[in-house]
């Protein structure tokens, strides 16, 4: 496991001086004295070992200056896998291997990451591709956009590769159908209702209702709103690969009806949109592994809950996300969570907070036997896995007591 925050650095004398830029053959030179590690950490999440895979990361961080070198995004998944391990549901692991195809780093990715970093781009309007020579604004489309994401994984085939050629047998093994996820279409939805554990959409291509595992999908959706997606088969059910994006009506219809035209579908209406407040926005946080509600979404049902005004939490002197998720567990075990008063259905916030494991560290130290009825009642309203933890729980105080 990383013991790397708060860690005193080691100098890195390859590392740029401040108030001087690096050259280009500096950075060539830094990049290839990089690829062993991120070589050797890569083969590590392949065999589906998360626990070795942090340990590399770690021995890395201990000589390297730089702390922010790994993804965020990748640290979360790793630890997540790692610390819930076999609680997590198969799903888990074929969103893990999503996450190493789109990180992949072989010579074939290079090619299919140039040309979805230039539609992501154009999609996004002149000034997005004026700045396409940016390192920073490459990586930020690398790292949280919706559209590139689609075109790397899935029409450039980089999932189907990676499960091809890189993938141990292992891994797969571990996985949920991952085969038909690399084959799942692009889909129109309609958003109809939500329940505790599942979403209910209207396929536009069918106009049949179908359902989906409520992992928050549905956060950024007022009821009737559509949204176009992969919905992909799990056991004993469906759910998105990712979170959907919120798109127009006719657009989604337009791409329920030819779901392989739904990229020049979505350039035709990101450039008719051009010069205009951007309704169709492709950039996202953060894909997670466990949950599709967005940060911001989380906190704003953490501080409904609370009953925290904008300004307050505005004006606090240090108003950390960890402190507000894990109130928002709290209340959720002790019964005081009103289902109206966030705007956005509270239980997948309260899901995802607890599937934190920073957070689940705060909420185990202060459980108690006589909170195994509340657990057992949570385990009833949140959905998978976070449910799975609550039984877990429940079982654990039920055996102690």
């Amino acid at each position: 496991m990383p013991k790397s925050r708060g860690r005193k650095r080691k100098a890195n004398r390859n590392a740029p001086r401040r108030g001087h830029p690096e050259s280009v053959s500096a950075m060539k030179a830094r990049a290839v004295a990089d690829l062993p590690v991120l070589r050797a950490t890569d083969r590590a999440e392949a065999r589906g070992d998360a626990v070795a895979t942090l340990e590399l990361i770690e021995q890395d961080l201990a000589d390297r200056e730089d702390e922010y070198f790994w993804r965020p995004d990748r640290l979360r998944r790793l630890w997540q896998l790692a610390f819930f391990g076999r609680l997590l549901p198969r799903w888990a692991t074929s969103r893990w291997i999503l996450g190493q195809a789109a990180q992949s780093l072989d010579s074939r990715s290079r090619q299919r990451v140039r040309k979805a970093i230039e539609i992501a781009l154009a999609m996004r309007g002149g000034e997005a591709l004026a700045e396409s020579a940016s390192i920073d604004v490459r990586t930020r489309v690398i790292d949280h956009d919706w559209v590139f994401r689609q075109l790397l994984l899935y029409e450039y085939g980089g999932l189907q590769d990676f499960v091809a050629r890189f993938a141990s047998a292992k891994l797969l093994s571990g996985a949920d159908l991952i085969h038909e996820w690399a084959r799942a279409p692009m889909g129109g939805f309609r958003f109809v209702r939500e329940c505790r554990r599942t979403l209910v959409w209207e396929d536009l291509s069918t106009n049949a209702e179908l359902e989906s595992l409520n992992l928050g999908a549905a956060s950024l959706l007022d009821q009737g709103e559509c949204a176009l997606g992969r919905l992909v088969p799990i056991e004993g059910g469906a759910m998105f690969e990712t979170g959907p994006l919120r798109v127009p009506e006719s657009l989604a219809r337009c791409v329920a009806l030819d779901p392989t035209g739904w990229v020049a579908a979505l350039s035709a209406e990101c450039q008719r949109q051009h010069g205009e407040a951007p309704w169709i926005v492709t950039e996202v946080d953060r894909f997670d592994l466990l949950t599709d509600v967005p940060p911001g979404a989380q906190q704003m049902v953490a501080r409904a809950v609370a009953g925290r005004t904008e300004e307050q939490v505005t004006h606090a002197i240090d108003p950390d996300p960890g402190t507000e998720l894990t109130a928002l567990v709290r209340a959720a075990l002790s019964d005081q969570v009103n289902e109206r008063d966030p705007g956005v259905s509270p239980w997948p916030a309260a899901a995802a907070a607890l599937l934190d494991p920073g957070v689940f560290i705060a909420i185990a130290e202060t459980v108690v036997p006589t909170d195994q009825a509340s657990f057992e009642r949570l385990s009833r309203l949140l959905p998978a896995p976070a449910d799975a933890l609550c039984r877990q729980i429940a079982h654990d105080l039920e055996r102690a007591a």
